[in-house]
């Protein structure tokens, strides 16, 4: 009786399934790769968000000069994102057309920063600017700047004029 034969050890070719790999036929070894580069491309996505997160927070010596830049070049929109709203609202310039009539007619400034310390959150700088005065002479005034840090974001939210009587930030 040819039908009851036993059967050879060992493998006796392919399976009606297709091509076997490791005991696993080959589209289970495709649909694991396939979901090993989904995760991977996921991954490096988020990993590249976070890097630009990062990178893109700014400092807040940008944020001090992004300050001066909106008064010499009259720009509301780039006064706006470099101020905190309790600022623009101290300096009753909550608006662009506040920002026109209140700095909108500053010329250039000429600043030095002459120290900087960061503390819990911000980042203060002494500032020596050189103004312009009506009888065509400068004045220096000297000024402390307090840079807040909010949702990675660094915004001026203080400008305290500096005197002899005035304690020093170091």
């Amino acid at each position: 009786m040819i039908y009851a034969q036993p059967q050879p050890a060992g493998p006796s070719g392919p399976a009606p399934g297709g091509k076997k790999i490791g005991g696993r036929p080959m589209w289970h070894w495709l649909v694991l790769g396939g979901i090993a580069l989904v995760g991977l491309l996921l991954v490096s996505v988020v990993g590249l968000i976070l890097l630009l997160n990062i990178l893109g927070r700014g400092n807040p010596q940008d944020t001090l000069e992004d300050f001066y830049s909106s008064m010499e070049n009259s720009d509301c929109e780039l006064y706006m994102d470099s101020t905190t709203e309790e600022f623009r609202r101290a300096l009753e310039t909550t608006s662009c057309t506040a920002f026109d009539q209140t700095l909108g007619t500053v010329s250039a400034v000429d600043y030095t920063v002459n120290d900087r310390v960061n503390r819990q959150g911000y980042a203060i700088f002494e500032v020596t600017e050189n103004i312009l005065n009506a009888d065509g002479g400068t004045e220096e005034v000297h000024l402390r700047y307090f840079i807040l840090r909010t949702d990675g974001q660094w915004d001026l939210d203080g400008i305290q004029l500096v005197d002899e009587d005035t304690e020093p930030i170091g």
